[in-house]
């Protein structure tokens, strides 16, 4: 009872049910002062890990997160509850939903947790939920700066290394227009790790559910924020998930071939057993190196129906300095999608039909992966289901594990090795503390990680921003797929499978 509580009357049964009141900082009485400071140095300290080989400084299980209050019919700050599938043959799914205000109308915001136990999914669901109520909002104590790009100069990202749109999108587009460097939009104060100095990035690329009509340059998702126990932890995680969608898009738009782990070989009895899992459903599960130029693991997991009825291919992808942790990700990914696959297809035809007679057709975050589920769409994925080879685990991973990956006590040093991989490829690493009072409380640290110059992953294919992006030219090269640059006529332009 640390948190007030409502108390709900039924006046038909006269049923009264008391649920704990999370306080809004949005709420002008309930919300902390504002303040107008400068962004404190997101700087890196040390932190000692339990074991050289994990990522985690504790349990997920292990923080004081309020879940009546989070999630419950009166007055949930994530919605109404949560809700399980005890007949799914795969994971053990927990998920829940609220719906947020955005530039663009209510969203339907989910949050989920998808692992083998229904106890470890409802925690990790919760701690999702409370990343997108960062991350979607500004919750926190700190206000915008309001100003024009040209007038801030260095002091400032410029937003077209992180993007923008195909000039016809703006002319077409009604929600969008194109970035004014003469009109004033609000920006966040952001830290950078590789200069080590306060930059301010715009508020449309860090809370995604927020926006002015004049920031209206783009829709931005939730790719790259990400909550952990401490800084170092959600840095790390961000980072990561940046990396991993990178690597997945340079690989699709590059149409680029990669390397198949035997399965056979991961060793392990997750994996083993999530691809039996894949097997009862009637799918072959693959995973494939998706690492481009960047020495940190990514893994695509793609799971093919057998018959190649509807349903046929689903896609997944994870990044971990753990190459087993980035196996065993990508595939509990894919595992989740797999059991209504089909189904989706078989309900959606007509209209997934269409879309793979218009690509313009393609308008959602869902169209993506549903589309292949179609057996026709299996064609323009053939790069992924034949391989450049086929090699070992152990053989993959070889130089990573022996010179690569950090083995230190120390979290810090794992976030400092991302950082250097993408220092080195010649990008900023930006950090934006989204951390809401509530997550304080809990000890819980929330960010938006940006790294300008690397692919952003975007749903609906007139709103895409990678195929128009430098990198997308050069980073196949520089990771030795190829000997030069890709050029436009042999970019895959075909909406990604991401889910």
């Amino acid at each position: 009872r640390a948190l007030p509580q409502v108390t709900r009357l039924d006046l038909a049964t006269l049923q009264a049910r008391t649920y704990p009141l999370l306080p809004d900082p949005l709420c002008p009485d309930c919300a902390p002062p504002r303040t107008a400071a400068d962004a404190r140095p997101q700087a890196l300290t040390a932190r000692p890990k339990p074991d050289p080989g994990t990522y985690r400084l504790r349990p997920a299980s292990s923080y004081p997160v309020p879940e009546a209050a989070l999630a419950n019919p009166v007055c949930g700050a994530l919605g109404g509850g949560t809700w399980i599938n005890v007949t799914s043959p795969t994971t053990a799914p927990v998920a829940g939903s609220v719906f947020v205000r955005g530039y663009a109308g209510l969203n339907d915001v989910t949050w989920s947790g998808q692992e083998n136990a229904f106890s470890t999914s409802r925690t990790l669901a919760f701690l999702e939920g409370l990343e997108r109520y960062a991350g979607t909002h500004r919750r926190g104590r700190t206000t915008p700066v309001t100003a024009a790009y040209n007038d801030l100069g260095a002091a400032a990202v410029d937003p077209a290394t992180c993007g923008f749109y195909d000039p016809r999108t703006y002319r077409d587009d009604p929600l969008v227009d194109p970035f004014d460097p003469d009109r004033p939009i609000p920006w966040e104060r952001g830290w950078s790790l590789r200069d080590d100095r306060p930059v301010l990035v715009p508020s449309r690329l860090v809370y995604y559910s927020a926006g002015v009509a004049a920031d209206n340059f783009v829709f931005e998702c939730s790719n790259g924020c990400a909550i952990g126990g401490c800084l170092e932890e959600a840095v790390l995680g961000g980072l990561l998930e940046l990396v991993e969608r990178d690597a997945f898009l340079n690989a699709w738009y590059g149409n680029a071939r990669l390397t198949e782990i035997d399965m056979s070989t991961v060793g392990g009895r997750t994996a083993a057993a999530m691809a039996e899992r894949a097997a009862l459903q009637g799918y072959d599960v693959h995973v494939l190196d998706n690492r481009i130029d960047l020495a940190v693991p990514v893994v695509t997991a793609l799971a093919v129906r057998r018959d190649g009825g509807p349903g046929t291919l689903s896609f997944a992808a994870a990044a971990s300095l753990d190459p087993l942790g980035a196996v065993e990700g990508a595939l509990s990914e894919v595992l989740t999608y797999i059991p209504h696959l089909s189904r989706q297809t078989e309900e959606r035809r007509p209209e997934l039909e269409a879309m793979a007679d218009d690509f313009f057709q393609v308008r959602h975050l869902k169209d993506h992966a549903q589309l292949y589920g179609l057996p026709r769409m299996a064609e323009h994925a053939r790069t992924y289901l034949e391989p450049l080879a086929v090699r070992p685990f152990d053989t993959v991973y070889q130089d990573w594990e022996s010179t690569g990956r950090p083995r230190t006590g120390d979290l810090r040093d794992d976030v400092l090795a991302v950082t250097g991989e993408l220092v080195g490829a010649g990008h900023d690493v930006i950090v934006v503390d989204q951390t809401t009072p509530e997550q304080e409380h809990m000890g819980l640290r929330t960010v938006s990680t940006l790294v300008p110059g690397l692919l952003p992953i975007d749903f609906g294919w007139n709103r895409q921003r990678a195929p128009l992006m430098p990198r997308l030219r050069t980073a196949l090269r520089r990771g030795g797929h190829r000997t030069t640059d890709l050029t436009d006529a042999e970019i895959r332009m075909v909406p990604h499978p991401f889910p």
